[in-house]
This record gives structure tokens, sequence and C-alpha cells, in this order.
């Protein structure tokens, strides 16, 4: 008998966690955890979510987040489930405020992937559990923004009567032993895209290396030029649109701080292509076991012309391969940059719910409508 066809008769212990040392202790048993997922990022380890919410939680009277986390274990205790959540009050007012129950990663565009990190064979009792506490404590919050979950769960849990958010789609290679191998499946436009990005650098006469970064004492320097090129790759037209999703002092910190301890792990790549000893493009990798997570990159501008990313993404790739990757994440969304690749996908799925409450539905469809009127004026000012 499978393993999980006798999980529906089983109880999971059921934590409910409002104090921030109560959530670090968890970190070992997190982290031990997070090891089982079948496809392992940044966003699911305990380091990233205790830095967010150090860094990223909201105190202010327009926005004040408190934490209503949730720890999972099985009848033998051991941790199956954390689903590091909080309740954000809109405005920061407990008596006034609407109650939005949220992942931890309401930030622009920084963690891209959110939801609960879970033993897979415990997914749907998880989550069914984490539904039957929820409901009883309706009055708590007034909708949830669920993610992270298979295509059944946010069915389940969608509002019809709610408009529903797109699935994220998950991006990543699965490495074969040789760069070679891995080259001769690609397209033929692809395979032209990588010879033209290497001697068009050759035809102008610029030789260039790649440097990975994963040294502590590398990282202050190594992210302080990440953000000049991510900034200066945001700012520059003529191209495809990026935003500067590092703008702000606050989420500067929190990656130094988050690259750095990954360093400290040996689990930091951060690759550069130098040109005469300048760095002209980066890109950060993260290790997560077999896996090697890319995320946000920077380039300048000048060096645009010779497809310079592309190069970048390249020598990432022979790395991995050569290091004996198994998987190569290219991050969310099914941008150009990534679809050329033919990369593999895997979906994670979305839902808003709504509270019974007789004021929660009145209270989202308002405050929705508040928003999109008044993001529909900005982009009407800014057209």
């Amino acid at each position: 008998m499978r393993r999980e066809t006798t999980l529906a008769a089983a109880r999971l212990q059921l934590q409910v966690i409002h104090h921030f040392e109560e959530l670090a202790a968890l970190a070992s048993e997190w982290d031990a955890l997070e090891q089982k997922l079948y496809l392992r990022t940044p966003f699911t380890s305990s380091a990233w979510n205790l830095l967010w919410w150090r860094h990223h939680r909201e105190s202010k009277m327009t926005i004040q987040d408190e934490l209503y986390s949730f720890a999972l274990r099985n009848d033998r205790g051991e941790l199956v489930a954390v689903a590091p959540m909080m309740v954000s009050l809109r405005p920061g007012i407990k008596a006034l405020g609407i109650r939005v129950l949220q992942f931890f990663g309401a930030d622009p565009n920084i963690t891209e992937i959110r939801g609960p990190i879970c033993d897979p064979e415990y997914r749907e009792l998880v989550v069914a559990t984490l539904q039957n506490y929820l409901h009883t404590c309706r009055r708590k919050w007034d909708w949830i923004e669920w993610q992270g979950l298979s295509l059944p769960q946010a069915l389940i849990l969608a509002t019809p009567s709610a408009a529903q958010p797109m699935p994220r789609v998950v991006c990543y290679l699965t490495l074969p032993p040789t760069w070679e191998e891995l080259k001769t499946s690609l397209s033929r436009n692809m395979k032209e895209a990588i010879r033209k990005c290497f001697n068009s650098l050759k035809r102008d006469r610029h030789s260039h290396e790649m440097h990975v970064v994963s040294k502590p004492d590398e990282v202050h320097a190594a992210m302080q030029t990440f953000f000049d090129l991510h900034t200066l790759r945001a700012t520059t037209g003529n191209t495809v649109e990026h935003p500067n999703v590092f703008r702000h002092e606050k989420s500067r910190r929190f990656l130094t701080e988050f690259a750095h301890k990954m360093a400290q792990h040996d689990r930091l790549r951060l690759f550069q292509v130098k040109i005469q000893g300048k760095v002209v493009a980066t890109r950060i990798g993260f290790v997560c076991g077999r896996h090697l997570y890319l995320y946000y990159s920077g380039y300048d501008v000048e060096w645009g012309k010779y497809s310079i990313m592309t190069t970048v993404v390249v020598h990432a790739v022979q790395w991995a391969i050569a290091n004996g990757f198994e998987y190569l994440n290219l991050s969310t969304g099914r941008d150009y940059s990534k679809m050329r690749w033919q990369p593999n996908e895997y979906l994670l799925h979305n839902a808003i719910q709504i509270s019974p409450r007789l004021r929660s539905a009145p209270l989202f469809h308002g405050y929705h409508k508040i928003r999109s009127g008044a993001f529909s004026r900005f982009m009407a000012r800014r057209g």
C-alpha cells in the first residue's frame, strides 16, 4: 500500500506561532525538511524566511504585519511542514483594519516563490489540516492569499466570487552529464545565439573570463557590483523593460545578508563575466543541494550588443554540469530568455479564499476595486 493512502486517517499536530523566537527555533528541523522537496529553491530555506521577516515585515500606519505561522508534525513528532505566514492589517489599526492572511514574501518580486514548505508525502494532509483550523478561526482573517498549491488544492480553496491569480511557472533544466549533450538538444536558433555571443566578442578582439564568487569575504564587493549593474540595466531604455527590484535600501541589505549567509555555508555562486578586469555582467546563483537556482542579474548596457547576459548563463550552465548538478532552475516566468532553453515547467497554483464572515466579501471586493482604480489612474498619468 502506498504511504499516502494511509495518511487520510492520520492527524497532524499543529503548532500556531505568534513569536519570532518560536519560528527561529525550528531552523535546523526546517532545513532538514527542506531537503525533501522535489525542486529546492532559496525561498524555501529557513534563512531566507527568517531574514525576510526581520527586513521586510511592515509596521506602519498604512500596513502592519503580525506573525501568524504554523508548524505541523506527524505522530512521531517529526516536522513535516512549515507555513511561514502573517496577518497583514490594512490600515495598521487592529480594530478597523482589513486582515489578510498571506505567506512571507509580500515584496516587490524579491521572493519569487511563496507557500508552505512541506514533505511531499504529507502535502494534501497539511493543507487540509491548515484549512480546518483556519475555518474555526475565521474572525482572525478576511481573506487568505494561498500560494504554492497543487491544482486540486487551489480549486477546493478558491472562493468563486473572487478573481483568482494565475499559477506561478517555474522553469528548470534537467542537466545531462556533458555540455555537448545539452547543446545538441537545443534548437538551431539557440545554438546560433550561443555561437554569436562568443564569436562577436572574439571578432572585436575582446577576451573575457568568468569568475565565480563563493567566499564570504568576496560577498560585499560582489553584491555592490551586482546592484550597480542591476540598476543600470533597469534604468536604460531601448531594451526589454526590467524593473529595478532592489531599488530600496532594505531590499539590498536583506539580499546582501542572505548572500553572505549562503557563502558561509558554501551555497553562493555569483557568476561574473569580466573583460579587461572589469565586471560587465553578473548573475546570482544559489546552491540548493544538487539544484542550482539562478536568481537576478545585471549587466553594463555598453556590452549589450554582444548578448553578454547569454554569455553569463551559458557559463553558469557549463559550470553546473561540470560540477555534477542535477537541475538548473532558471527561476519563474515564461519570458523568452528562459523558453529558448526548452526548459521543463513546474506549476505552483494560487487561490484567494474569502472568510465566511459577513464583512469579509464586501471588504475584499471594495478593497480590490479601489486598488484597481488607483492603479489605472497611475498608469494613465504615466502615459
